[in-house]
């Protein structure tokens, strides 16, 4: 019998290390979708843009960054059955960042188009940014709490399912 080069445990970790560094960079879109909502309440145009092109070109790191997940999970091979969750996991993440530069694309639009938008609304968009962007933090921790392999899972990942 021929035991494979890598054991199933070590290519669950290597599959675990390349989701995370795509959530890493989908985090750091949720992370800047607050702020540009707050330059979008403020009306402050030039840090909105600015904002904008610095999601934009995070948002073609995210997908190199899934490139790259898809790409280990192809040298990985057959050893490990669960590869497909993992694309679905990172394409599901990938999409987070999609959304956030599509907000940033609209807020910067609709502030160019100097359109008039009520404060409570303004306040409201502001309080789903910042929700989003904690619902992606617990995802994170999540993450990393699998890559532990601890009992806690379970329990990250209710918190995230409750944000």
């Amino acid at each position: 019998m021929v035991l494979p080069a890598e054991t199933e445990e070590r290519v669950k970790r290597r599959a675990l290390n390349v989701c995370q560094d795509n959530l890493r960079k989908v985090l750091e879109l949720a992370r800047k979708t607050p702020r540009m909502v707050e330059h979008f309440a403020k009306g402050d145009k030039e840090m909105a843009r600015q904002l904008f092109n610095e999601i934009r070109n995070g948002e073609d790191e995210v997908i190199k960054a899934r490139r790259m997940v898809s790409q280990e999970l192809a040298e990985i091979g057959a050893i490990l059955m669960s590869r497909e969750d993992f694309l679905r996991f990172t394409n599901l993440t990938s999409e987070i960042a999609d959304f956030s530069e599509g907000i940033a694309f609209r807020l910067v639009e609709m502030m160019e188009h100097n359109w008039s938008v009520p404060g409570d609304i303004k306040k409201d968009l502001l309080a789903l940014s910042e929700a989003v962007f904690d619902s992606v933090l617990k995802l994170r921790e999540t993450m990393i709490v699998l890559s532990h392999g601890s009992a806690k899972t379970l329990e990250k990942a209710k918190d995230v399912e409750i944000a």
